[in-house]
């Protein structure tokens, strides 16, 4: 649960910092508080699919390569 909660913070970090920068110099004409909300939304929805859909891909793909 623990390791569940730092990979959720690190995705939501990492993806939500980089995707809201790129908003801001790309699509929102310097308008802070839209980069900022599309950098949140986006960090939520990327953390959680790296907490629970990534490992199921990798554990499909590697259960039908053996």
């Amino acid at each position: 649960m623990k390791q569940k909660f730092i990979t959720f913070l690190v995705g939501f970090f990492i993806y939500g910092t980089l995707f809201g920068v790129m908003m801001f110099y790309t699509e929102t004409n310097g308008n802070i508080k839209k980069a900022l909300s599309a950098g949140i939304f986006f960090g939520i929805f990327m953390a959680l699919f790296e907490v629970f859909i990534s490992p199921r891909i990798k554990n499909y793909f590697t259960k039908n390569k053996e």
